[in-house]
């Protein structure tokens, strides 16, 4: 695609390398790859930044999860042995009631299957994600005393928590973020106001992935053959 960069920019018809990235379960060097090899379509922003349109995207995802798991391993969470047996699990991280009402709602609506847990500020994230490991942490930045860019360092730089997605929910601009320190690289950042189906698109696509892998992992040896909750 060599057309349309300005609206690219704005757009939700597409996404980032990041957020492509956690969709697939590829790293962003691999992400990169499929854009140049063009496996996926693209656009170059007149910042230099690639976005990559969804429509291409979801419709590769499609085929990753028909062609079973790619050959990325480290980067696809949920890959321990009882993976079958364990729920997608979302943990809200928000010190703001409304937010956590809304977002709690709309879980509720679209995937009442998931296990949804709710953290006040950063520090009782980290003690809900060393019990629980959740799938997914969506948090707000602007926390005290532990904020949202500590949680989201504190998981990035440890190799346990790789598996966790981190999608940081903020209306913060870009040079603010920057202005506080930054962001690892594999967080995503959505602006508020947000889109609640761009949020629910994510999960169902995290979810499917999940789902494919849970499929895939082998049982212990010895271990009965039992059924995965129904997602």
């Amino acid at each position: 695609m060599n057309t349309g960069e300005s609206q690219a920019e704005q757009s939700d018809e597409f996404v980032g390398l990041g957020e492509a990235a956690q969709v697939l379960g590829l790293s962003r060097t691999s992400v990169q790859k499929l854009v140049d090899l063009g496996h996926v379509d693209a656009v170059r922003t007149g910042g230099g930044h690639r976005r990559i349109l969804r429509s291409s995207l979801m419709s590769y995802r499609q085929q990753m999860v028909a062609q079973g798991p790619r050959t990325e391993p480290s980067r696809l969470p949920l890959l321990s042995r009882n993976a079958r047996a364990q729920p997608f699990e979302v943990l809200l991280v928000d010190d703001d009631d409304l937010t956590i009402e809304v977002l709690t709602t709309l879980l509720e609506r679209h995937f009442p299957q998931f296990v949804c847990s709710v953290a006040r500020d950063g520090m009782e994230a980290v003690v809900q994600i060393e019990r629980q490991r959740p799938n997914v942490v969506i948090t707000d930045l602007n926390m005290q005393p532990f904020d949202g860019f500590r949680l989201a360092r504190h998981i990035s730089g440890k190799p346990e928590y790789a598996g966790i997605c981190v999608l940081a929910l903020t209306a913060l601009s870009e040079e603010e973020v920057e202005r506080r320190g930054g962001l690892p690289p594999d967080v995503l950042v959505y602006r508020k106001p947000l889109k609640a189906e761009r949020l629910v698109g994510f999960l169902e696509a995290h979810a499917q992935v999940q789902r494919k892998l849970r499929s895939a992992a082998p049982a212990p040896a010895g271990a009965p053959t039992l059924p995965g909750p129904l997602e």
